[in-house]
């Protein structure tokens, strides 16, 4: 998300917001993340203790240098990165617990020259993509 750094008020002050505090941000997203897909049904209390346990959790807040208006290479940099996939969902491929031959639902990711695959328990996945991890 893009956030401003402050408030125009009365007539024509700006105020800058002190910088907020990445970490603070990030447990907040994964609060609310984790509360939205409990609501639905998709996890439970269990998998989400799992998942607070996590060394790397998934999530992560950057907050960087203002890009000023005028700063054309920076803005279109910004762009670039908000559009871009941290991986491509194409070469995703989601095999369900029951189809699966050990009965664990499974995410098998091909690599860009189509040449390797990795298979992850389904919710493995997404810790093994934050940690780092090339396919």
């Amino acid at each position: 998300m893009l956030v401003t750094d402050g408030c125009f008020y009365g007539e024509g002050s700006f105020r800058v917001n002190p910088a907020p505090n990445p970490k603070d941000l990030e447990e907040l997203f994964r609060y609310e993340i984790f509360k939205m897909l409990k609501a639905e049904g998709k996890i439970n209390d269990a998998i989400i203790e799992n998942m607070m346990q996590w060394r790397h959790s998934g999530f992560n807040v950057y907050c960087g240098e203002a890009i000023w208006p005028h700063n054309e290479q920076g803005l279109e940099n910004l762009a670039r990165y908000i559009i871009r996939a941290s991986f491509s969902q194409e070469r995703m491929t989601y095999i369900a617990a029951d189809e699966s031959s050990d009965g664990t639902a499974k995410v098998v990711y091909e690599s860009k020259d189509g040449r390797t695959q990795k298979t992850f328990d389904a919710l493995d996945c997404p810790r093994q993509r934050t940690a780092g991890c090339k396919h």
